[in-house]
Protein backbone atom coordinates (compact mmCIF):
# COMPACT_ATOMS: atom_id res chain seq x y z
CA UNK A 1 0.00 0.00 0.00
CA UNK A 2 2.76 2.43 0.82
CA UNK A 3 4.47 1.77 -2.45
CA UNK A 4 1.21 2.03 -4.35
CA UNK A 5 0.41 5.27 -2.59
CA UNK A 6 3.82 6.73 -3.58
CA UNK A 7 3.52 5.64 -7.19
CA UNK A 8 -0.02 6.92 -7.35
CA UNK A 9 1.19 10.54 -7.23
CA UNK A 10 4.28 10.54 -9.40
CA UNK A 11 3.47 13.69 -11.34
CA UNK A 12 3.01 15.94 -8.36
CA UNK A 13 5.92 14.56 -6.34
CA UNK A 14 8.27 14.46 -9.34
CA UNK A 15 7.65 18.10 -10.25
CA UNK A 16 8.29 19.33 -6.74
CA UNK A 17 11.35 17.24 -5.77
CA UNK A 18 13.26 16.44 -8.95
CA UNK A 19 14.58 19.96 -9.65
CA UNK A 20 15.73 20.30 -6.06
CA UNK A 21 17.43 16.89 -6.14
CA UNK A 22 19.19 17.74 -9.40
CA UNK A 23 20.26 21.13 -8.06
CA UNK A 24 21.66 19.51 -4.93
CA UNK A 25 23.55 16.93 -6.98
CA UNK A 26 24.99 19.57 -9.30
CA UNK A 27 25.92 21.78 -6.35
CA UNK A 28 27.73 18.92 -4.67
CA UNK A 29 29.59 17.94 -7.84
CA UNK A 30 30.32 21.40 -9.26
CA UNK A 31 30.72 24.11 -6.63
CA UNK A 32 30.29 27.67 -7.82
CA UNK A 33 33.84 28.57 -6.77
CA UNK A 34 36.32 26.16 -8.31
CA UNK A 35 39.38 25.69 -10.47
CA UNK A 36 39.10 24.21 -13.95
CA UNK A 37 42.49 22.98 -15.10
CA UNK A 38 42.87 23.35 -18.85
CA UNK A 39 45.07 24.70 -21.61
CA UNK A 40 44.59 28.35 -22.50
CA UNK A 41 44.09 29.61 -26.06
CA UNK A 42 47.30 29.81 -28.06
CA UNK A 43 46.68 33.54 -28.49
CA UNK A 44 47.42 33.89 -24.77
CA UNK A 45 50.39 31.56 -24.43
CA UNK A 46 51.71 28.40 -26.05
CA UNK A 47 51.52 25.17 -24.10
CA UNK A 48 54.85 24.53 -22.36
CA UNK A 49 56.20 22.17 -19.69
CA UNK A 50 57.10 25.08 -17.40
CA UNK A 51 53.52 26.39 -17.38
CA UNK A 52 50.41 25.13 -15.64
CA UNK A 53 47.19 26.83 -16.66
CA UNK A 54 43.53 26.91 -15.83
CA UNK A 55 40.53 29.03 -14.94
CA UNK A 56 39.36 30.30 -11.59
CA UNK A 57 35.56 30.20 -11.53
CA UNK A 58 33.95 32.54 -9.00
CA UNK A 59 30.64 34.35 -8.52
CA UNK A 60 30.26 37.43 -10.66
CA UNK A 61 28.99 39.21 -7.59
CA UNK A 62 29.52 38.24 -3.95
CA UNK A 63 28.39 41.39 -2.20
CA UNK A 64 25.96 41.77 -0.53
CA UNK A 65 25.04 38.13 -1.31
CA UNK A 66 26.55 35.70 -3.85
CA UNK A 67 24.68 35.11 -7.07
CA UNK A 68 24.60 32.06 -9.32
CA UNK A 69 26.20 33.73 -12.35
CA UNK A 70 29.95 33.11 -12.56
CA UNK A 71 33.02 34.56 -14.23
CA UNK A 72 36.03 32.56 -15.47
CA UNK A 73 39.44 34.06 -14.84
CA UNK A 74 42.39 32.44 -16.62
CA UNK A 75 45.58 32.05 -14.64
CA UNK A 76 49.09 30.81 -15.36
CA UNK A 77 51.52 29.22 -12.93
CA UNK A 78 55.03 29.83 -14.25
CA UNK A 79 57.36 27.26 -12.74
CA UNK A 80 60.62 28.40 -11.22
CA UNK A 81 63.91 27.72 -12.95
CA UNK A 82 65.28 26.50 -9.63
CA UNK A 83 65.53 22.78 -8.94
CA UNK A 84 64.38 23.52 -5.39
CA UNK A 85 62.17 26.62 -5.55
CA UNK A 86 61.02 28.48 -2.46
CA UNK A 87 57.66 27.37 -1.13
CA UNK A 88 56.09 30.84 -1.30
CA UNK A 89 55.30 31.89 -4.89
CA UNK A 90 54.67 35.41 -6.16
CA UNK A 91 51.19 36.41 -7.38
CA UNK A 92 51.25 39.17 -10.01
CA UNK A 93 48.44 41.02 -11.74
CA UNK A 94 48.55 44.07 -13.99
CA UNK A 95 47.53 47.68 -13.51
CA UNK A 96 45.24 49.90 -15.49
CA UNK A 97 42.58 49.30 -14.44
CA UNK A 98 41.78 47.19 -17.48
CA UNK A 99 45.22 45.84 -18.35
CA UNK A 100 45.78 42.18 -19.17
CA UNK A 101 48.14 40.25 -16.89
CA UNK A 102 48.91 37.15 -18.92
CA UNK A 103 51.31 38.62 -21.47
CA UNK A 104 54.06 38.35 -18.86
CA UNK A 105 54.14 34.61 -19.53
CA UNK A 106 55.59 35.19 -22.99
CA UNK A 107 58.51 37.11 -21.48
CA UNK A 108 59.13 34.71 -18.62
CA UNK A 109 62.70 33.95 -19.68
CA UNK A 110 63.55 37.51 -18.59
CA UNK A 111 61.64 37.36 -15.31
CA UNK A 112 64.26 37.31 -12.54
CA UNK A 113 61.79 36.24 -9.85
CA UNK A 114 61.56 32.82 -11.53
CA UNK A 115 65.16 32.16 -10.50
CA UNK A 116 63.92 31.28 -7.02
CA UNK A 117 60.11 31.07 -7.01
CA UNK A 118 57.08 30.16 -9.03
CA UNK A 119 55.20 33.21 -10.32
CA UNK A 120 51.43 33.12 -10.75
CA UNK A 121 49.59 35.42 -13.14
CA UNK A 122 45.85 35.98 -12.89
CA UNK A 123 43.65 37.86 -15.33
CA UNK A 124 41.42 40.21 -13.38
CA UNK A 125 37.67 39.98 -13.87
CA UNK A 126 36.50 41.94 -16.89
CA UNK A 127 39.90 42.22 -18.57
CA UNK A 128 40.89 40.94 -22.00
CA UNK A 129 41.00 37.16 -21.53
CA UNK A 130 38.49 36.90 -18.68
CA UNK A 131 35.02 35.51 -19.36
CA UNK A 132 33.15 37.73 -19.78
CA UNK A 133 35.53 40.36 -21.05
CA UNK A 134 34.51 44.00 -20.84
CA UNK A 135 36.43 44.99 -23.94
CA UNK A 136 34.52 47.49 -26.09
CA UNK A 137 35.68 48.13 -29.67
CA UNK A 138 32.88 50.69 -29.97
CA UNK A 139 34.18 52.84 -27.12
CA UNK A 140 37.78 52.42 -28.29
CA UNK A 141 36.75 53.71 -31.73
CA UNK A 142 34.83 56.61 -30.19
CA UNK A 143 37.85 57.65 -28.13
CA UNK A 144 39.85 58.08 -31.33
CA UNK A 145 37.00 59.75 -33.24
CA UNK A 146 38.62 63.17 -32.90
CA UNK A 147 42.09 62.25 -34.12
CA UNK A 148 42.93 64.60 -36.96
CA UNK A 149 39.53 66.30 -36.69
CA UNK A 150 39.22 68.01 -33.34
CA UNK A 151 41.48 70.22 -31.28
CA UNK A 152 44.03 68.10 -29.38
CA UNK A 153 42.53 64.98 -30.95
CA UNK A 154 39.83 65.04 -28.27
CA UNK A 155 37.01 62.58 -29.01
CA UNK A 156 33.62 63.69 -30.21
CA UNK A 157 31.43 63.71 -27.05
CA UNK A 158 28.33 62.49 -28.88
CA UNK A 159 30.29 59.57 -30.33
CA UNK A 160 31.52 58.57 -26.87
CA UNK A 161 28.02 58.72 -25.40
CA UNK A 162 26.57 56.66 -28.23
CA UNK A 163 29.32 54.07 -27.84
CA UNK A 164 28.75 53.86 -24.10
CA UNK A 165 25.01 53.38 -24.63
CA UNK A 166 25.51 50.61 -27.20
CA UNK A 167 28.11 48.90 -25.01
CA UNK A 168 25.81 48.98 -22.00
CA UNK A 169 23.02 47.42 -24.07
CA UNK A 170 25.42 44.70 -25.20
CA UNK A 171 26.61 43.95 -21.67
CA UNK A 172 23.06 43.84 -20.31
CA UNK A 173 21.94 41.53 -23.10
CA UNK A 174 24.71 39.15 -21.96
CA UNK A 175 23.45 39.33 -18.38
CA UNK A 176 26.58 41.11 -17.13
CA UNK A 177 26.17 42.77 -13.73
CA UNK A 178 28.58 45.71 -13.76
CA UNK A 179 28.21 46.14 -10.00
CA UNK A 180 30.34 42.99 -9.63
CA UNK A 181 33.40 44.56 -11.26
CA UNK A 182 35.13 46.18 -8.32
CA UNK A 183 38.49 46.07 -6.61
CA UNK A 184 36.88 44.42 -3.60
CA UNK A 185 35.58 41.56 -5.76
CA UNK A 186 38.97 41.14 -7.45
CA UNK A 187 40.65 40.98 -4.04
CA UNK A 188 38.28 38.17 -3.08
CA UNK A 189 39.19 36.41 -6.35
CA UNK A 190 42.86 36.48 -5.39
CA UNK A 191 42.10 35.06 -1.94
CA UNK A 192 40.03 32.26 -3.49
CA UNK A 193 42.83 31.37 -5.89
CA UNK A 194 45.29 30.90 -3.03
CA UNK A 195 42.79 28.79 -1.10
CA UNK A 196 41.91 26.56 -4.03
CA UNK A 197 45.56 26.09 -5.01
CA UNK A 198 46.25 25.11 -1.38
CA UNK A 199 49.16 27.54 -1.12
CA UNK A 200 49.92 28.17 2.57
CA UNK A 201 51.79 31.41 1.97
CA UNK A 202 52.55 33.65 -0.98
CA UNK A 203 53.80 37.12 -1.92
CA UNK A 204 51.74 39.76 -3.73
CA UNK A 205 53.11 41.99 -6.50
CA UNK A 206 51.08 44.91 -7.85
CA UNK A 207 51.87 47.84 -10.13
CA UNK A 208 49.98 51.13 -10.43
CA UNK A 209 46.23 50.35 -10.16
CA UNK A 210 46.92 46.80 -8.99
CA UNK A 211 48.73 48.22 -5.95
CA UNK A 212 45.28 49.38 -4.86
CA UNK A 213 44.07 45.84 -5.47
CA UNK A 214 46.89 44.38 -3.37
CA UNK A 215 46.22 46.88 -0.58
CA UNK A 216 42.62 45.68 -0.62
CA UNK A 217 43.83 42.09 -0.30
CA UNK A 218 45.92 43.13 2.72
CA UNK A 219 42.83 44.72 4.24
CA UNK A 220 40.24 42.04 3.49
CA UNK A 221 42.21 38.80 3.10
CA UNK A 222 45.58 39.03 4.89
CA UNK A 223 45.59 35.30 5.65
CA UNK A 224 48.30 33.51 3.71
CA UNK A 225 50.04 36.72 2.62
CA UNK A 226 53.75 36.64 3.45
CA UNK A 227 54.66 40.01 1.91
CA UNK A 228 53.68 42.48 -0.80
CA UNK A 229 55.56 44.48 -3.44
CA UNK A 230 53.80 47.70 -4.43
CA UNK A 231 55.30 49.53 -7.40
CA UNK A 232 53.86 53.06 -7.83
CA UNK A 233 51.16 53.13 -5.19
CA UNK A 234 47.57 54.14 -5.89
CA UNK A 235 46.08 54.51 -2.39
CA UNK A 236 42.39 53.84 -1.87
CA UNK A 237 41.89 57.36 -0.54
CA UNK A 238 43.47 59.13 -3.54
CA UNK A 239 41.16 61.27 -5.68
CA UNK A 240 43.08 60.70 -8.90
CA UNK A 241 40.98 62.78 -11.30
CA UNK A 242 40.84 65.83 -9.04
CA UNK A 243 44.59 65.86 -8.41
CA UNK A 244 46.02 64.62 -11.74
CA UNK A 245 46.62 68.02 -13.43
CA UNK A 246 48.35 69.42 -10.36
CA UNK A 247 50.43 66.25 -9.95
CA UNK A 248 51.58 66.40 -13.57
CA UNK A 249 52.47 70.08 -13.29
CA UNK A 250 54.38 69.45 -10.06
CA UNK A 251 56.59 66.85 -11.75
CA UNK A 252 57.16 69.14 -14.74
CA UNK A 253 58.17 71.90 -12.33
CA UNK A 254 60.77 69.58 -10.76
CA UNK A 255 62.19 68.81 -14.21
CA UNK A 256 62.33 72.53 -15.04
CA UNK A 257 64.06 73.15 -11.72
CA UNK A 258 66.77 70.69 -12.75
CA UNK A 259 67.21 72.77 -15.90
CA UNK A 260 67.82 75.92 -13.85
CA UNK A 261 70.28 74.20 -11.50
CA UNK A 262 72.45 72.53 -14.15
CA UNK A 263 74.91 74.82 -15.93
CA UNK A 264 74.92 72.85 -19.20
CA UNK A 265 71.13 72.74 -19.31
CA UNK A 266 70.94 76.47 -18.58
CA UNK A 267 73.25 77.04 -21.54
CA UNK A 268 71.35 74.85 -23.98
CA UNK A 269 67.83 75.51 -22.65
CA UNK A 270 67.93 79.06 -21.24
CA UNK A 271 64.96 80.39 -19.27
CA UNK A 272 62.97 77.30 -20.26
CA UNK A 273 60.22 77.76 -17.69
CA UNK A 274 59.14 81.20 -18.92
CA UNK A 275 59.61 80.33 -22.58
CA UNK A 276 57.43 77.26 -22.15
CA UNK A 277 54.65 79.31 -20.58
CA UNK A 278 54.89 81.65 -23.55
CA UNK A 279 54.54 78.67 -25.91
CA UNK A 280 51.36 77.57 -24.13
CA UNK A 281 49.88 81.06 -24.29
CA UNK A 282 50.67 81.37 -28.00
CA UNK A 283 49.19 77.93 -28.74
CA UNK A 284 45.95 78.91 -27.02
CA UNK A 285 45.66 81.81 -29.47
CA UNK A 286 46.88 79.90 -32.52
CA UNK A 287 46.90 76.10 -32.11
CA UNK A 288 49.97 74.45 -33.61
CA UNK A 289 49.65 71.59 -36.14
CA UNK A 290 51.66 68.44 -35.39
CA UNK A 291 52.11 65.78 -38.08
CA UNK A 292 52.29 62.25 -36.67
CA UNK A 293 51.60 58.65 -37.57
CA UNK A 294 48.26 57.24 -36.48
CA UNK A 295 49.10 55.02 -33.47
CA UNK A 296 46.64 52.41 -34.72
CA UNK A 297 47.60 51.95 -38.37
CA UNK A 298 50.57 54.20 -39.11
CA UNK A 299 48.74 56.44 -41.58
CA UNK A 300 49.57 60.18 -41.66
CA UNK A 301 47.66 62.32 -39.21
CA UNK A 302 47.75 65.99 -38.26
CA UNK A 303 46.55 67.14 -34.84
CA UNK A 304 46.21 70.77 -33.78
CA UNK A 305 47.33 71.48 -30.22
CA UNK A 306 46.52 74.31 -27.85
CA UNK A 307 48.16 74.75 -24.45
CA UNK A 308 46.32 71.80 -22.92
CA UNK A 309 47.24 69.64 -25.90
CA UNK A 310 50.91 70.49 -25.52
CA UNK A 311 50.63 69.54 -21.83
CA UNK A 312 49.19 66.19 -22.92
CA UNK A 313 52.46 65.63 -24.79
CA UNK A 314 54.44 66.63 -21.71
CA UNK A 315 52.40 64.19 -19.63
CA UNK A 316 53.26 61.36 -22.03
CA UNK A 317 56.94 62.28 -21.77
CA UNK A 318 56.85 62.29 -17.97
CA UNK A 319 55.51 58.73 -17.84
CA UNK A 320 58.90 57.20 -18.67
CA UNK A 321 62.45 57.88 -17.55
CA UNK A 322 63.57 58.04 -21.18
CA UNK A 323 60.90 60.58 -22.01
CA UNK A 324 61.89 62.73 -19.04
CA UNK A 325 65.52 62.81 -20.14
CA UNK A 326 64.48 63.92 -23.64
CA UNK A 327 61.94 66.47 -22.45
CA UNK A 328 64.14 69.56 -21.83
CA UNK A 329 65.57 69.54 -25.36
CA UNK A 330 62.16 68.81 -26.90
CA UNK A 331 60.57 71.71 -25.04
CA UNK A 332 63.47 73.96 -25.97
CA UNK A 333 63.01 73.07 -29.64
CA UNK A 334 59.25 73.63 -29.44
CA UNK A 335 59.79 77.03 -27.83
CA UNK A 336 62.09 77.92 -30.75
CA UNK A 337 59.29 77.15 -33.18
CA UNK A 338 60.20 73.53 -33.89
CA UNK A 339 56.92 72.23 -32.50
CA UNK A 340 57.14 69.08 -34.60
CA UNK A 341 59.55 67.83 -31.94
CA UNK A 342 56.46 67.11 -29.82
CA UNK A 343 55.26 64.50 -32.34
CA UNK A 344 56.60 61.31 -30.69
CA UNK A 345 55.10 62.30 -27.35
CA UNK A 346 51.75 63.06 -29.00
CA UNK A 347 51.72 59.60 -30.60
CA UNK A 348 52.37 58.04 -27.20
CA UNK A 349 49.60 60.06 -25.57
CA UNK A 350 46.96 59.18 -28.16
CA UNK A 351 48.00 55.53 -28.26
CA UNK A 352 47.60 55.22 -24.50
CA UNK A 353 43.81 55.47 -24.88
CA UNK A 354 43.67 52.16 -26.75
CA UNK A 355 44.18 48.48 -25.97
CA UNK A 356 42.84 47.91 -22.47
CA UNK A 357 39.46 46.54 -21.39
CA UNK A 358 37.77 49.93 -21.33
CA UNK A 359 34.50 48.50 -19.97
CA UNK A 360 36.33 47.15 -16.94
CA UNK A 361 38.13 50.46 -16.49
CA UNK A 362 34.80 52.28 -16.60
CA UNK A 363 33.22 49.85 -14.14
CA UNK A 364 36.03 50.24 -11.61
CA UNK A 365 36.09 54.01 -11.88
CA UNK A 366 32.33 54.50 -11.77
CA UNK A 367 31.80 51.92 -9.02
CA UNK A 368 34.42 53.18 -6.60
CA UNK A 369 36.27 56.33 -7.70
CA UNK A 370 33.80 58.84 -9.17
CA UNK A 371 31.37 58.42 -6.22
CA UNK A 372 34.01 59.89 -3.90
CA UNK A 373 35.12 62.73 -6.20
CA UNK A 374 33.64 66.12 -7.04
CA UNK A 375 32.90 66.61 -10.76
CA UNK A 376 33.49 70.36 -10.55
CA UNK A 377 37.03 69.79 -9.27
CA UNK A 378 37.68 67.15 -11.92
CA UNK A 379 36.50 69.26 -14.84
CA UNK A 380 37.71 72.64 -13.52
CA UNK A 381 40.87 71.84 -11.56
CA UNK A 382 41.98 74.35 -8.97
CA UNK A 383 45.31 76.12 -8.93
CA UNK A 384 46.25 75.87 -12.60
CA UNK A 385 47.96 78.80 -14.36
CA UNK A 386 45.83 80.79 -16.83
CA UNK A 387 47.49 79.25 -19.88
CA UNK A 388 46.36 75.79 -18.69
CA UNK A 389 42.84 76.55 -17.49
CA UNK A 390 41.43 73.85 -19.83
CA UNK A 391 43.96 71.16 -18.88
CA UNK A 392 41.89 68.25 -17.54
CA UNK A 393 42.95 64.64 -16.96
CA UNK A 394 40.43 61.96 -16.02
CA UNK A 395 41.04 58.22 -15.96
CA UNK A 396 37.94 57.67 -18.11
CA UNK A 397 36.05 60.04 -20.40
CA UNK A 398 33.96 62.56 -18.40
CA UNK A 399 30.82 61.37 -20.21
CA UNK A 400 30.93 58.40 -17.84
CA UNK A 401 29.81 60.70 -15.03
CA UNK A 402 26.33 60.76 -16.57
CA UNK A 403 26.28 57.94 -19.12
CA UNK A 404 27.66 54.96 -17.16
CA UNK A 405 26.12 53.31 -14.07
CA UNK A 406 27.48 54.79 -10.85
CA UNK A 407 28.14 52.59 -7.83
CA UNK A 408 27.33 53.15 -4.18
CA UNK A 409 30.55 51.95 -2.54
CA UNK A 410 31.13 51.42 1.13
CA UNK A 411 33.02 54.40 2.63
CA UNK A 412 35.82 51.95 3.47
CA UNK A 413 36.74 51.93 -0.22
CA UNK A 414 37.97 55.52 0.17
CA UNK A 415 39.90 55.05 3.41
CA UNK A 416 43.61 54.35 3.90
CA UNK A 417 44.64 50.74 4.45
CA UNK A 418 46.65 49.72 7.49
CA UNK A 419 48.58 46.47 7.80
CA UNK A 420 51.50 45.09 9.78
CA UNK A 421 52.66 42.78 6.98
CA UNK A 422 56.02 43.44 5.29
CA UNK A 423 55.63 45.62 2.20
CA UNK A 424 58.17 46.89 -0.31
CA UNK A 425 57.01 50.21 -1.80
CA UNK A 426 58.77 51.54 -4.89
CA UNK A 427 58.32 55.12 -6.09
CA UNK A 428 59.76 57.08 -9.00
CA UNK A 429 61.08 60.57 -8.30
CA UNK A 430 59.33 61.98 -11.38
CA UNK A 431 56.15 59.87 -11.40
CA UNK A 432 53.20 62.01 -12.62
CA UNK A 433 50.57 59.28 -12.18
CA UNK A 434 51.18 58.06 -8.64
CA UNK A 435 53.31 60.77 -7.04
CA UNK A 436 55.91 59.91 -4.47
CA UNK A 437 53.83 61.70 -1.81
CA UNK A 438 51.26 58.88 -2.10
CA UNK A 439 53.99 56.32 -1.50
CA UNK A 440 55.09 58.21 1.61
CA UNK A 441 51.57 58.47 3.05
CA UNK A 442 50.92 54.78 2.37
CA UNK A 443 54.22 53.78 3.95
CA UNK A 444 53.39 55.77 7.07
CA UNK A 445 50.35 53.56 7.71
CA UNK A 446 52.20 50.29 7.14
CA UNK A 447 54.65 49.65 10.00
CA UNK A 448 56.33 46.87 8.04
CA UNK A 449 56.84 48.98 4.91
CA UNK A 450 60.18 49.70 3.22
CA UNK A 451 59.88 52.73 0.93
CA UNK A 452 62.51 53.07 -1.78
CA UNK A 453 62.57 56.15 -4.00
CA UNK A 454 64.23 55.70 -7.39
CA UNK A 455 66.06 58.86 -8.38
CA UNK A 456 65.34 60.09 -11.89
CA UNK A 457 62.72 57.41 -12.53
CA UNK A 458 59.05 57.73 -13.41
CA UNK A 459 56.07 55.37 -13.21
CA UNK A 460 56.62 51.70 -12.25
CA UNK A 461 60.40 51.95 -11.72
CA UNK A 462 60.71 48.25 -10.86
CA UNK A 463 59.95 47.49 -14.52
CA UNK A 464 63.01 49.34 -15.80
CA UNK A 465 65.57 50.17 -13.12
CA UNK A 466 68.75 48.06 -13.45
CA UNK A 467 68.79 47.33 -9.71
CA UNK A 468 65.13 46.30 -9.50
CA UNK A 469 65.67 42.54 -9.73
CA UNK A 470 68.30 42.53 -7.00
CA UNK A 471 66.14 44.65 -4.71
CA UNK A 472 63.02 42.51 -5.14
CA UNK A 473 64.96 39.29 -4.61
CA UNK A 474 66.55 40.66 -1.44
CA UNK A 475 63.17 41.71 -0.10
CA UNK A 476 61.56 38.35 -0.86
CA UNK A 477 64.44 36.54 0.80
CA UNK A 478 63.88 38.46 4.05
CA UNK A 479 60.83 40.76 3.95
CA UNK A 480 61.48 42.07 7.46
CA UNK A 481 64.82 43.53 6.42
CA UNK A 482 65.15 46.71 4.35
CA UNK A 483 66.83 45.72 1.07
CA UNK A 484 68.22 49.20 0.32
CA UNK A 485 68.57 52.70 1.74
CA UNK A 486 65.58 54.99 1.34
CA UNK A 487 66.79 56.33 -2.01
CA UNK A 488 68.59 54.34 -4.66
CA UNK A 489 70.71 55.52 -7.52
CA UNK A 490 71.51 58.99 -8.73
CA UNK A 491 69.43 61.07 -11.06
CA UNK A 492 70.26 60.05 -14.65
CA UNK A 493 71.87 62.81 -16.64
CA UNK A 494 69.73 64.92 -18.94
CA UNK A 495 72.87 65.69 -20.89
CA UNK A 496 73.07 62.52 -22.97
CA UNK A 497 70.83 64.11 -25.60
CA UNK A 498 72.54 67.50 -25.67
CA UNK A 499 74.57 68.41 -28.76
CA UNK A 500 77.83 68.45 -26.75
CA UNK A 501 77.23 64.86 -25.64
CA UNK A 502 76.87 63.40 -29.12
Amino acid sequence: MTSHCFLGKPDRVGRSLLPMLLAAMLSAETPITRIEWSDLPAAIVDKAPDLRTGYLVVPERRFPTPGQRTVRLPFIIMKSRSASPRADPVLFTAGGPGGSSLGAARNRQRNPLLDERDVILIEQRGTHWAEPSLMSPAIDAALRSGWGKRLNGDPEPAAVRQAMASTLRQFRSQGIDLAGYTTRESAADIAELRRLLAIPSWNLYGVSYSTKLMLTVLRDHPEGVRSAILDSVLPLEADWDESAPANILAVLERVLQVCTEDASLREHCPDLRNRFRGLLTAANLHPVPIAIKNPMDGTPLTVRLDGAGIMNCVYAALESAGGIRRLPLVLDAACRGETQALGPFLEEYLGSTQGSAIGMRLAIWCNEEFPFERPDRMLRPLGLPPELKTFVQTAVHPAALTDWPQGRPDPAENRPVSSTLPVLIAAGEFDPDTPIAWARSTSARLPGAHLIAFAGMSHVPLFSHPEAARIMKAFLADPARRPEPGTIGTRPSFLHALPSAK
